[in-house]
């Protein structure tokens, strides 16, 4: 996949082309559960770098975990011609889903679902959004063959081009 800066951006969830470090926060707090999740855009010092990254603070982290997570973890870099290149993504640590046919596409479709959560004041369900990001939006994808049902009929006649009461 590879995008234009502001289409880019736009995937990401931002809205508009980021300037040498500047960065697009977007953080909620859930005091019934005692938890913060915050995500941010960054541009690089030299404008030649994206990265994104979203992350979990606990106010009591659950068993097992630390007090803060980290969830994701996206790099872009240009790849020429004006184009833009997602070359790394990490989910809790390690890297997610590369293996899977138009991942790039779907990483950012993951960032963008984990804003839009925010910005409608929700706490986002991290391994529902990596579900539909990944396996949701692919038509068949885990289907073989190229659909099915019953053979047309065809009519020999029709193909031989013959018509009905001629000679």
């Amino acid at each position: 996949m590879q995008l234009r800066i502001d289409e880019l951006m736009n995937k990401l969830g931002v809205g508009r082309v980021l300037g040498a470090y500047e960065t697009q926060p977007w953080s909620l707090y859930d005091a019934d559960h005692g938890m913060t999740c915050s995500a941010e855009v960054r541009m690089g010092m030299d404008g030649d770098e994206i990265e994104t990254e979203a992350q979990m603070v606990y106010d009591t982290p659950p068993d097992g975990k630390p007090s803060m997570e980290q969830i994701c973890f996206i790099r872009a870099k240009p790849s020429g011609d004006g184009q833009w290149d997602t070359v790394l993504f990490r989910v809790r640590g390690e890297t997610y889903g590369e293996d899977q046919y138009n991942w790039q596409e779907k990483c950012c479709d993951f960032f963008a679902s984990l804003v839009q959560s925010l910005q409608m004041d929700e706490i986002p369900d991290v391994d529902d959004l990596l579900e539909e990001a990944f396996r949701g939006n692919d038509r068949g994808a885990d289907q073989r063959g190229s659909g099915g049902g019953k053979s047309p009929k065809i009519k020999p006649a029709a193909l031989m081009n013959v018509k009905k009461g001629g000679f």
